[in-house]
């Protein structure tokens, strides 16, 4: 998610157990840990100058970044050394990053680079439209199919493909191709483990959830009847669950199967870009492009309500990037 707001905010982006977060700033760089809400580690303009996306690897020391100055380049830096380890430079701009342990996808103008880590080596390809979204969602658990999940050349259609079995040339076998809508893709994520996957279309009104393995829909789950610009869907990471938020400033918590139970509601912020997470079976967090945090408690019963709001550009030690 990558947009420029006023608040100096270019891009949020959770990690992949969801229990920190990267802000990406025009004067530079922070990480947060969600639970508690502290600050991790931040950088300067001075040090890193304007940067446009951030991936966070696991808990790791390493951060995936791109600068706004450099667009096309990716760099991989160490946060214990405070210094970079491996950059690599593509011919177009970086538009969206997508990390497991030991690789990480590169979303470019019409194809994605899945590179490994920490060499950022080329290990597999796949061609995308060149008009779509920068999406792309990867499974991240270790000992799961490695399953990439991209826009399919037809309109509503996804691609997945099996990033472990490159062959040579990092040329990767064909994608399977699932015909998830009849409007155009505009949201998508891949459970941890790469069984699951839920899709949302142009139109919003409905989170569409998938089986991997026999690219068979498993539900329908109603998001609402006017159509909604879906920015975000997640899911927990055992798979159980599922939220999604839009720019209707709505977050909603479905349970991920069995009865695939609405289980919550809340509202948020509706002129402003938002992320939702996970952070346990009956907690849902958001960040916002204005800079706002929320946790929301919820219940099979259907009760739900904000326990935590907080301003996570002011969580820190000064002021320098008030500007």
């Amino acid at each position: 998610m990558a947009r420029r707001r006023s608040s100096g905010i270019t891009s949020l982006g959770f990690n992949q157990d969801q229990g920190c977060f990267t802000c990406c700033l025009t004067s530079g760089l922070r990480v947060y840990n969600v639970e508690p809400l502290v600050e991790k580690t931040h950088y300067s303009r001075e040090e890193l100058g304007d940067v446009t996306l951030c991936e966070m690897v696991f808990r790791s020391n390493w951060l995936l970044v791109v600068k706004a100055r450099r667009p096309c380049s990716l760099m991989l830096l160490d946060d214990q050394q405070r210094a970079f380890r491996a950059e690599v430079l593509f011919k177009s701009p970086v538009r969206a990053l997508r990390a497991r342990r030991d690789k990480v996808a590169v979303v470019l103008s019409s194809s994605i680079q899945v590179l490994s880590l920490p060499s950022l080596q080329r290990v597999a390809l796949l061609r995308t439209p060149s008009n779509a979204r920068p999406l792309c969602s990867i499974a991240t658990e270790p000992n799961a199919a490695q399953l990439l999940a991209a826009p399919g050349h037809r309109r509503g259609s996804l691609q997945l493909l099996d990033v472990s079995r490159a062959v040579k040339g990092a040329q990767s076998s064909s994608p399977a191709v699932v015909g998830c809508h009849q409007s155009d893709l505009v949201c998508l994520s891949l459970s941890a483990n790469g069984a699951k996957l839920a899709t949302a279309s142009a139109r919003g009104t409905i989170i569409r959830l998938w089986d991997t393995g026999s690219k068979q829909m498993l539900h329908e789950l109603r998001r609402g009847s006017d159509y909604a610009d879906v920015y975000c869907i997640k899911f927990n990471p055992a798979g159980t669950l599922v939220c999604c938020v839009s720019d209707k400033g709505t977050l909603h918590v479905w349970a991920a199967r069995g009865s695939y139970q609405h289980l919550a509601s809340a509202r948020v912020a509706p002129d402003t870009r938002a992320l939702c997470a996970l952070a346990g079976d009956d907690q849902a967090v958001v960040i916002c492009e204005d800079g706002t945090f929320h946790k929301f408690t919820f219940s099979a019963e259907g009760n739900c309500h904000r326990s935590e709001f907080e301003y996570f550009m002011q969580v820190g030690d000064d002021d320098e990037f008030f500007q």
